[in-house]
């Protein structure tokens, strides 16, 4: 028998295209259901309306702010569709059809587009998408960032779910509006039986890695993908009016709506061991006995005219289920294997349809430095029993995501301004949390009473994702200099960033600028009764809570500023100077910056800037608070000339 590693070594070389046989098998399903599921705020925005449904299977209606519109549809028999296979792992969509009993009709201003008897097939130019086309052939809408498998039933079943649905480039024209091509509206899933004959092509795809411990590398890097024909990309899938959800839609005079943005996701295994990704409530699994899966979150920040960096909107934790464990030779399923290369779609993100919106909850039932889910007294368990509540979890379409007000995107704000949106996945045991997240600049603009969103350099093939932190971009660690530096703290709670900058105004005075990043860092309380997993309940848990910079004796401080993500001016931090620093206090242990956070700081001084030593307190839970320094920029004791820097 090989030795575990040489195992995982020969895994990871199998993922090469060469060691594919040459050509795939092509496994006939026959179609059993197909389900729609529209975002009742997509289709406002676009002038369409779901206007009737015809011989349905099954039907939920949709609520704006709510919940999604779906429909289900049973598949017309003796119709096959060509899933390609090969060496048991699903590489493509090829030949055939599946029709369908029944469909829908959309309305839009100048007439009505007609899905009865609609058709599944391949996408145009794209290995694992889907077209949705009319009984005469022409295609309405396309379907991407598919979640698909074969099950391990007799006859074994094929799925493809959570699915972009997108409006096609010839619905978008026929709307009068041509730049909605790829627009999202909703999700598309489907389920078909294998034919008996082709069950011998699903053998094979199995493969062997070792879970993570001690002298091995897990390693999660977030990519950029168009693994299913459309490359990733953030959207804006609705916008409302307070109060949430049931205030109305946004109009083209609002300022004071809640814009929400999410984001399609894709990341590679870029590691040695394996990573389980089980769902929630699935049972006990290996390697830690629960159901242990990553989590992702997604934050977006201005950068104003003047420099300043200002965190404005923070998701919920999306709980991740699934694995397709694409360009390699492992079968999907619930462990993401070395090499391989997984996705999710922004509809999948949302969670907009059927029992999805479980999977978003708060980021504080989480111990983010050890990726571990305290499930016990959660949203979703909250009396214990180890079962989802009813009821449970994101039960509309704004809790959890990541929403920001109107004001904050319009001028005078957005004036000069540019916008980052991050996003990254806490993975238990990976080595290196800064591959793990990325960022895209994005330009948002609305147009009438919808917003829509623009990547900053999207054409510039892959230059307009990068990996790392926002932080990192407003002030680049590798390029340390007298007026900026980004220094790390790494404890044995967790990690976080601390950026200074520093702007010559003229006049003998300089503007002073900190922003404090908690990564990952959580000082948690656990309840005794209830200490270990999959039954760990946590009782609270405390981020940063002070930051503190040195001003010498005869230097003055003035116009102390503080911005944090929200508008609660009851949650400010305490800004004071005391002779010989300038400080910055949480005014209790619930207003400590939680982790994937970001807080900014700013005075002015009259001095210019050298190296301080600046003090971060972490929030103890039980006794003294942690205490933490780190060498950046602070005020020099005089007022020695030094060149400006503008």
């Amino acid at each position: 028998m090989l030795p575990r590693l040489l195992v995982v070594f020969f895994c990871a070389l199998a993922t090469a295209p060469s060691a594919f046989a040459e050509t795939p098998a092509a496994v006939q399903v026959a179609g059993v259901v197909a389900e729609f599921a529209f975002n009742p705020d997509a289709l406002v925005s676009t002038g369409l309306r779901l206007q009737a449904v015809d011989q349905a299977h099954r039907q939920a209606e949709g609520r704006a702010g709510v919940r999604y519109a779906t429909t289900e549809f049973l598949a017309l028999p003796g119709d096959a569709l060509d899933v390609l296979v090969r060496d048991g792992v699903t590489v493509g969509v090829g030949r055939g059809r599946l029709r369908f009993i029944g469909g829908l009709l959309l309305a839009y201003v100048d007439g009505v587009v007609d899905l009865r008897g609609f058709e599944l097939r391949a996408g145009n130019g794209a290995t694992m998408s889907i077209d949705v086309a009319d009984s005469g052939g022409t295609v309405w809408f396309s379907a991407d960032h598919a979640h698909y498998a074969f099950s391990s039933g007799v006859p074994p079943e094929f799925s493809m779910r959570q699915m972009d649905l997108r409006l096609s480039p010839y619905f978008a024209r026929v709307l009068g509006s041509p730049h909605l091509a790829g627009h999202v509206i909703g999700t598309l899933a489907f389920r078909a039986s294998a034919r008996a004959k082709d069950a011998d092509a699903l053998a094979g795809g199995q493969c062997d890695a070792p879970w993570p411990a001690a002298g091995l590398v897990t390693d999660i890097q977030l990519s950029y993908s168009n693994l299913s024909g459309f490359w990733d990309s953030i959207y804006a899938p609705r916008c409302g009016l307070p109060p949430l959800p049931d205030g109305g839609a946004c109009t083209a005079s609002s300022t004071n709506g809640k814009l929400v943005l999410g984001t399609d996701a894709s990341l590679r295994n870029v590691g040695r061991t394996a990573v389980a990704w089980y769902a929630h409530f699935s049972g006990k699994h290996p390697p830690y006995g629960n159901d242990q899966h990553p989590f992702l979150v997604w934050n977006l920040y201005r950068v104003d005219r003047e420099g300043r960096i200002r965190q404005i909107g923070a998701s919920g934790a999306k709980h991740a289920f699934f694995s397709i464990n694409e360009h390699c030779r492992c079968k999907a399923g619930n462990v993401f294997w070395p090499g391989c290369e997984d996705i999710y779609s922004s509809s999948s993100n949302d969670n907009g349809s059927g029992n999805a919106e479980q999977n978003l909850g708060p980021r504080a039932e989480i111990i983010p430095f050890k990726a571990i889910w305290a499930r016990c007294g959660s949203t979703w368990d909250r009396d214990c029993d180890g079962r989802m509540d009813p009821g449970s979890g994101a039960q509309d379409l704004y809790r959890y995501r990541l929403t920001v007000d109107e004001a904050e995107l319009l001028p005078p704000l957005s004036t000069g301004a540019r916008y980052f949106f991050e996003y990254w996945y806490v993975v238990r045991d990976d080595v290196d949390i800064y591959n793990t997240m990325g960022y895209r600049e994005i330009r948002l603009a609305k147009q009438g009473a919808n917003w829509r969103v623009e990547l900053v350099d999207a054409q510039a093939a892959e230059h307009d994702f990068f990996l790392g932190p926002v932080i990192n971009r407003w002030v680049d660690p590798a390029v340390p200099s007298e007026i900026a530096k980004n220094n790390e703290l790494s404890t044995p709670f967790g990690r976080a960033r601390v950026a200074a900058k520093v702007s010559d105004l003229g006049d003998g005075r300089w503007r002073y600028e900190y922003a404090l990043m908690n990564f990952d860092y959580a000082e948690a309380r656990v309840d005794p009764a209830h200490a270990t997993e999959p039954d760990l309940r946590l009782l609270e848990q405390r981020g940063l809570a002070r930051l503190v910079v040195p001003v010498p004796v005869g230097v003055v401080a003035t116009s102390l500023r503080f911005d944090d993500a929200d508008d609660d001016a009851g949650n400010d931090w305490t800004a004071k100077t005391n002779g010989d620093t300038v400080s910055w206090t949480a005014p209790g242990p619930g207003d400590t910056l939680g982790w994937g956070m970001l807080h900014h700081f700013e005075f002015i001084a009259n001095a210019p800037p050298t190296v301080r030593r600046v003090v971060v307190d972490g929030a103890a839970t039980a006794g003294k608070a942690q205490r933490y320094t780190l060498d950046l920029i602070g005020p020099a004791t005089s007022r020695r000339a030094t060149p400006r820097h503008r």
